[in-house]
């Protein structure tokens, strides 16, 4: 019989009780909300297919600037961890966009040792984007995959492969309820410091994965419900990383009431479910209040607060949830739309959060966090764009019921500080170069390392400079 080490991540995928539970419960609320919507008259929408929906394609324009953008690291050509997959949109037709980058430059830590590792580089990507939104249906899709060369072989390592895809879809099944979908996957060797999913060192090649499911149902013109459940994987390939692979089930039900035609207030309960590959369990608890605030068609923003309660086989605690939103587009549509449509934006997203995690270290019993990622793209000419992307986070390691808080000697917390700015010149409409520079600091207490035997890796900094081409198309 294999150990629980080596049992590969699809058998813990098999649903456990819980998550079967709540998808019977899931499908008896949709089946109470399909039975409830011939209350309310549906507007003409037409249906998948008819003559109305293609005039409508038809129709669609030709060019498309997205909301949200797309968030790509320019050092290696990956997606940006932490921020959220772009929202669909419908009745714009038909897009595809294609691009390859071909970046280069030093780092002088590629193995993330205290020491240093210093290498020249070379990093090749490919990225495809499609978009479609009729009346009924909207998706986005993003992929992409490259490696990164290093020249110096350090520590034996030749590459680092990249390949990712961010993909959501949206749906209206009816005119109250849409049902939408989206997946964050990635599979990488560099750590993301804008999410929990990763470790901040090198542990080898991951596998990463973030899934949501939600059903949107409008209970009148102003109160809707939206019934949620997502996945989330962490898999590692290297044995350096024992116990650290696992799932999370997030159940979720809320409730969202228009209070004003800018503002949005609601109440969540959520519930989750942490599953490791050595049989540990643990489940978080979360009940949030929250309100989204419209202040005008280039500035939103969102606050959301409530507490979580964490219990499991590594020991429990209660701790605040806090979570704060901001997006904000800093010139109009029309100033964008005379600078062409493959112009650069310019906008801000910065997003932070406190809660509990699950733990970095292995003998951790989850962390109270600290997380706050900041992206800003700013067009300063039609042809020239700098842009700035901050992570930084601070956890606080509880330690398991089998080691006292005492015998660390020293401070459990892990600390990181990443930031990137870099500037775009475009050359022409389709191809522009790039230059640019990324510094990192992990700090970590001594305690840490007592709470992680198999890693004692502790602080470190890595300074990495960039430049490259990128063709688009």
């Amino acid at each position: 019989m294999a150990s629980a080490r080596t049992r590969p991540i699809i058998e813990i995928v098999t649903i456990t009780k819980y998550p079967r539970l709540a998808l019977i419960l899931l499908a008896l609320a949709l089946a109470g909300q399909l039975q409830a919507q011939i209350d309310l008259p549906a507007p003409d929408v037409p249906l998948p297919g008819s003559e109305n929906e293609q005039q409508t394609e038809a129709a669609a324009p030709s060019e498309l600037n997205p909301e949200a953008p797309v968030q790509i690291r320019p050092d290696e050509g990956s997606p940006v961890a932490g921020t959220e997959v772009n929202a669909p949109e419908f009745d714009i037709g038909r897009h595809l966009h294609l691009s390859g980058s071909l970046n280069g430059g030093y780092d002088d830590n590629v193995n993330l040792t205290p020491t240093g590792s210093p290498s020249w580089y070379a990093n090749p990507t490919v990225n495809l984007r499609y978009l479609f939104g009729s009346h009924r249906l909207a998706m986005d899709l993003v992929a992409g995959g490259g490696i990164i060369y290093y020249f110096d072989h350090p520590g034996g390592r030749d590459y680092d492969p990249i390949i990712y895809l961010q993909f959501s879809l949206a749906y209206k099944v009816t005119a109250r309820l849409t049902l939408n979908l989206s997946t964050s996957t990635a599979y990488e060797s560099q750590p993301e410091f804008g999410t929990a999913l990763s470790s901040t060192r090198r542990l080898g090649n991951y596998f990463r994965s973030q899934n949501q499911l939600s059903a949107d149902y409008k209970l009148s013109h102003r109160l809707s419900s939206v019934t949620g459940y997502s996945l989330s994987a962490l898999e590692y390939g290297s044995t350096a990383a024992s116990g650290r692979d696992r799932l999370e089930h997030a159940f979720s039900q809320q409730l969202r009431y228009l209070w004003m035609p800018t503002t949005t207030v609601f109440g969540e309960y959520r519930f989750s479910l942490n599953e490791y590959q050595n049989a540990q369990e643990s489940t978080i608890q979360s009940l949030i209040a929250g309100l989204e605030q419209s202040f005008s068609p280039r500035l939103k923003a969102g606050l959301h607060s409530g507490v979580q309660f964490r219990s499991g086989n590594n020991g429990g605690r209660t701790s605040p949830y806090v979570e704060t939103s901001l997006e904000y587009e800093l010139e109009s549509p029309a100033r964008r739309a005379s600078r062409g449509s493959r112009a650069s934006s310019t906008y801000i997203i910065w997003t932070n959060r406190y809660s509990i995690e699950e733990s970095d270290v292995q003998q951790g019993a989850g962390r109270e966090t600290f997380r706050t990622n900041l992206r800003l793209n700013y067009a300063m000419t039609a042809r020239i764009s700098a842009s700035l992307g901050i992570s930084y986070f601070n956890g606080d390691n509880q330690t398991s019921n089998q080691i006292s808080s005492g015998s660390l000697g020293g401070s459990s917390t892990e600390t990181v500080f990443d930031i990137t700015p870099s500037v775009r010149y475009a050359i022409t409409q389709h191809c522009s170069v790039d230059v640019g520079y990324r510094y990192t600091d992990v700090s970590r207490g001594s305690g840490a390392a007592i709470l992680d035997p198999r890693q004692p890796i502790g602080s470190y900094t890595r300074n990495r400079y960039f430049a490259g081409i990128t063709l688009s198309f």
